[in-house]
């Protein structure tokens, strides 16, 4: 599932899509804590790719990894290499940019294996033209990913060495999440730390600490590219490079995972936790962690921003406890507690503007803690306490949790515009305000006239038959558009589409869209909910849009929205992207006539579909 929108046109974007700028680019949300993500099947959780820019001297025999790509740099070991370098020399790490260098001096004594790695990988070119795919102002920056998306390594993972703590500018590997004595530690993902971070202490390995360009790591921004990393010691010797290792043997190519129907994990529930406006048409949705620092730092902002614009805007906080914090889903339960006597914001407020105070203490005193925040809110303690502890506080945590793993939501804190995922830089731009409210506003006159009926089905119900083919009349204000759907080219998606157009749903949708550049035309929700309450996997059919008259279903990478595309030209461009679903057999003109809502011209618009089975 990919519902990226980018940075520069995250708040400032109009409702009306552009068919032709909508390839959305994988990028990932920042981390709560320098950790990799566990991919899962269709998630994207990642920053732009690396894409590779490997400089001249690279190239040479000496750098053989810089000479593959980074694909294959994911599997150029199975095990980490053999301890090669003194442990007793200090050694120093020259990380390139074009912003400059920065100087990294190496602890072989407090972490041999992990300087080892780094220096076997450095020397041997793999982390040359990647990326630094993350960045957290005043947290983190991180890089050494081949697949620039937080999930990559060399195929292996390695001890942790974990005894340096977090100071300024301090190196260290990122880790899945899980117990820190015992999480191997990424083969190739390394952060260096903006100042003194000592919530991290005894959680990774650090390996040694910046002594030049601590200015250069706080100039870097997500996609600046590590042109290559120079090993030596410290009085500039060179340092003999340790040659590559036997690549590791590439893992069964997994089988397709099948395309299904999902309920839309994004829609606001009666009981989520709104502030602001609740008939607002724009919705921000949270996904955070009371322990992590990114979502501490970042409260202050949301709050401000909520204060500006909370007429227009309604922001929902879902919970997202990261394994790696002890007291993530105790404060959450918490929070949960506090809503329970009409707290939950006060509680959220005071969770993040204490988190220094509470992080760090033993978790056997969390709820001592917690209790004296229930008393400053002045709650019944004892029905807190009750409610702390059940099972149905409990119950209601885990539902966030598993709303945002459907959501592919990896970190935190994660944020969605509208069911579009935003990255955080979006928000620390200083016209946030102004562009989040010009978005509202265009929003709320595009929702305006649609229909304000709700559709909640989980799952279409199973009404086609993969060996017929059925007739689709597609009535519209101009005219009719008579097309043949084949499940042969989409089972999934031809399906949903039939159920949804026996139970009235695209009913009133308007064209939001006719590019006559491209030669098609997108339809657009016909609801202001802006989805059926499911959505369905991508089936793409490579080679389908080379002529006019298909009948596509608009999406993502991975997910088919219910809103058609309708082409009067081949379109190339837009070849392999989109679960195509039929033809059209009649009607041709009528698609090239529909036109989209203009001044003071409203919007063509579909006024029914009906389908039957074809004799």
């Amino acid at each position: 599932m990919n519902r990226r929108i980018g940075v520069a046109v995250a708040l400032g974007i109009a409702t009306a899509f552009v068919l032709s700028a909508c390839d959305a680019q994988p990028a990932n949300l920042p981390t709560s804590t320098p950790y990799s993500a566990t991919p899962t099947p269709g998630s994207v959780v990642g920053q732009p790719q690396a894409a590779v820019t490997t400089s001249p001297a690279a190239q040479g025999a000496t750098r053989p990894f810089a000479q593959i790509s980074p694909a294959e740099r994911a599997r150029v070991g199975s095990a980490p290499p053999p301890l090669t370098i003194d442990p007793t020399q200090k050694y120093l790490a020259t990380i390139k940019t074009a912003k400059g260098d920065i100087v990294v001096e190496l602890n072989a004594q407090a972490a041999p294996q992990t300087v080892n790695n780094f220096i076997y990988l450095a020397q041997n070119g793999f982390y040359d033209g990647l990326t630094f795919h993350r960045v957290e102002p005043g947290f983190v920056i991180q890089g050494g990913d081949p697949l620039g998306n937080g999930t990559g390594g060399p195929g292996y993972d390695i001890p942790p060495e974990i005894k340096l703590p977090h100071v300024d500018g301090a190196i260290a590997m990122a880790r899945l999440g899980g117990p820190p004595e015992s999480t191997p530690s990424s083969g190739s993902q390394f952060y260096i730390t903006i100042g003194a971070q000592p919530n991290l202490d005894n959680n990774y390995t650090v390996f040694g600490v910046t002594i030049r360009g601590q200015d250069v790591v706080r100039a870097i921004r997500v996609g600046d590219v590590i042109q290559r990393i120079d090993i030596t010691t410290v009085d500039g010797s060179a340092v003999a490079a340790a040659p590559p290792q036997a690549t590791a043997i590439p893992a069964p190519t997994p089988l397709p995972k099948p395309v299904t129907c999902e309920p839309f994990p994004l829609n606001v529930n009666a009981d989520d936790h709104v502030l602001g406006n609740p008939q607002a048409a724009t919705t921000l949705i949270e996904y955070g962690d009371f322990q992590c620092p990114a979502c501490a730092a970042f409260h202050p902002q949301m709050k401000a921003l909520m204060t500006t614009v909370s007429d227009t805007v309604r922001l929902v906080f879902r919970h997202f406890p990261l394994p790696q914090h002890d007291k993530a889903i105790p404060t959450a339960r918490a929070a949960e507690a506090s809503a329970r006597q009409g707290k939950f914001w006060e509680m959220y407020d005071l969770l993040y503007e204490k988190q220094g105070e509470w992080s760090n203490k033993p978790l056997a005193e969390i709820t001592a803690t917690l209790k004296t925040y229930a008393e400053a809110l002045k709650l019944d303690v004892a029905q807190f306490e009750r409610d702390l502890v059940s099972d149905a506080v409990a119950a209601r945590v885990q539902r966030d949790v598993a709303s945002g793993q459907a959501a592919n939501v990896s970190s935190t804190p994660s944020l969605f515009l509208d069911g579009s995922d935003i990255p955080l830089q979006a928000f620390q731009q200083p016209d946030t305000a102004e562009q989040l409210r010009g978005y509202s506003d265009r929003r709320a006159k595009s929702v305006a006239g649609l229909s304000t009926k709700t559709f909640n089905f989980a799952k279409p119900e199973q009404i086609t038959s993969k060996d017929a083919k059925y007739m689709m009349t597609v009535k519209t204000n101009r005219g009719d558009i008579v097309a043949e759907l084949d499940p042969a080219l989409a089972p999934v998606n031809v399906n949903a589409t039939v159920f949804l157009a026996q139970q009235g749903y695209f009913d009133g949708a308007p064209v939001v869209l006719n590019d006559q550049q491209i030669g098609a035309i997108l339809i657009g929700n016909p609801t202001a909910a802006g989805n059926p309450g499911f959505e369905c996997g991508v089936e793409p059919t490579p080679g389908a849009m080379s002529k006019s008259g298909v009948v596509a279903l608009f999406g993502s990478s991975s997910t088919s929205s219910a809103q058609f595309i309708f082409t009067y030209s081949p379109t190339l461009e837009l070849d392999g992207r989109f679960s195509v679903i039929g033809q059209i057999i009649s009607g041709l003109d009528v698609v090239k006539s529909l036109t989209a809502a203009q001044g003071d011209a409203k919007a063509d618009v579909i006024q029914s579909v009906t389908v039957e089975q074809k004799r």
